[in-house]
């Protein structure tokens, strides 16, 4: 029992650690714009470098973990991790901070490929649902209280901060990984090189492509590289349908669990967009200080901490189907009435705002991951922990990109107040209109049309 509960708190914290350095960037991006004299849009890329770095690396990590091994997986991404981090703290540059954060999201694939197989080998069946629960939590609590984090450490000191709190953390987690993960034999077989560079590769340009779709400039490049993503994606199918070990297997993809990621999905690029887009509204409309716009963002965090123990609870007596709808629609109205905003919005408005946004959120994801990784088989449960967590980064990755491209169409360049709360409001309701699609795909499945 003992060393059961060490290996979650290794699991834990180290996953905590990697989803928070998502988002907990967000709220110092005017500060870093004007620290390092980058303009807004550019600066978005030090949260889209990240997440497009662990997007192309999660299918190759999580099928290179059956190969080497999770513990060896899960001690080299941590090493890993503390050293981009320490290269981010030091970057003089944006240009050198978003290197950095590059290699600190392929720490954070290597990383994020190791809990979930893990618990399957340290929890009796009986408590595996707990487990994963438990887990569930964690990256969602992770995934949503960076900015609150972020900008509670810009109060107390500056930027590079954000990056060298990791330090410690990882230390924690690679000794109590070191002395108690379980050696679990590797998986006979190949791994799947060709496979892991065509879903990268398709990866890669379909987020790039994203982010250009917004500039005149851009748009022939842009469409090109989505012409492109769809090529790639016929090639891996083709090749992962022949391949004896392939990085995602196509058997997983049943009515199931396609819908069940496909809803997961609408949820993180609402929760995407909303953290890369309002810290601009806070900071350069509403003229907050850091720590102020982290506390209006406290409510969203907090309320998971809260709702998502007992959604997942719920989820074992109500149908997770149907709580995964209910979410879904009180999301897509918190982030609706956040991009209706009014000017001159009192703290409370906007601390209720936010917090109907972290209900939504706590309620959909626990019974949604419940639901997907049952409609998983047995066999498929490392594979399918990939895809979960894929899902989660190319979905906030594309909503973080979309940002950027939004931020142009809107006109953010100009560099006023009033076109900053436009461009938001903009972000906003396009997360808000995700959002509802995913609810309407949840009613389908609740359904069983």
């Amino acid at each position: 029992m003992v060393r059961r509960n060490l290996v979650v708190a290794a699991m834990l914290s180290a996953t905590l650690m990697a989803t928070i350095d998502a988002s907990i960037v967000n709220v110092a991006l005017p500060t870093l714009a004007r620290d390092l004299d980058a303009s807004a849009s550019d600066t978005v890329w030090v949260t889209t470098a990240f997440l497009l770095a662990a997007a192309c690396c999660i299918p190759a990590t999580a099928a290179l973990g059956d190969r080497v091994g999770r513990r060896r997986l899960f001690l080299v991404g941590l090493p890993v991790f503390a050293v981009a981090s320490i290269a981010c703290a030091a970057a003089p540059t944006l240009g050198l901070l978003v290197a950095a954060r590059v290699v600190q999201g392929i720490g954070s694939s290597l990383i994020l490929a190791v809990p979930i197989p893990t618990y399957r080998h340290v929890f009796p069946p009986e408590r595996l649902g707990s487990a994963l629960g438990l887990n569930a939590m964690t990256v969602a609590l992770g995934t949503s209280a960076g900015p609150t984090l972020g900008g509670l450490l810009l109060s107390v000191a500056p930027w590079p901060w954000l990056f060298l709190v990791n330090v410690p953390i990882a230390a924690v987690s690679f000794v109590l990984g070191l002395r108690h993960l379980p050696r679990v034999p590797a998986r006979p077989g190949r791994f799947d090189a060709s496979g892991s560079v065509l879903i990268a590769a398709a990866i890669s340009c379909f987020l790039l492509g994203i982010r250009g779709v917004g500039a005149t400039s851009t748009l022939p490049l842009s469409v090109a590289l989505l012409v492109l993503t769809v090529v790639l994606i016929g090639f891996f199918v083709r090749h992962e349908a022949r391949s004896a070990n392939p990085v995602i297997p196509l058997g997983l993809f049943t009515r199931p669990f396609s819908l069940a990621v496909l809803t997961a999905a609408c949820s993180f690029f609402g929760q995407g967009t909303a953290f890369v887009a309002l810290p601009f509204l806070f900071q350069e409309s509403f003229g907050d200080s850091a720590l102020r716009s982290a506390l209006l963002f406290t409510p969203w965090p907090l309320v998971i901490v809260v709702v998502a123990p007992l959604s997942g609870r719920a989820a074992d007596r109500v149908s997770p189907r149907l709580l995964a709808l209910i979410g879904l629609v009180v999301l897509a109205g918190g982030l609706l009435s956040l991009a209706l905003l009014p000017d001159g919005a009192s703290t409370v408005d906007i601390l209720v705002r936010t917090g109907v946004c972290g209900l939504g959120f706590a309620v959909f994801q626990s019974p949604n991951n419940r639901d997907m990784m049952a409609a998983a088989p047995l066999r498929l449960a490392g594979s399918a922990a990939g895809v979960l967590n894929l899902n989660r980064t190319v979905s906030q990755s594309t909503g973080s990109g979309a940002v950027g491209v939004l931020f142009v169409i809107a006109g953010v360049a100009t560099g006023s107040a009033a076109a900053h709360t436009h461009a938001v409001s903009l972000v906003l309701t396009v997360g808000a209109v995700v959002t509802a699609v995913g609810a309407v795909l949840a009613a389908v499945r609740l359904r069983g049309v």
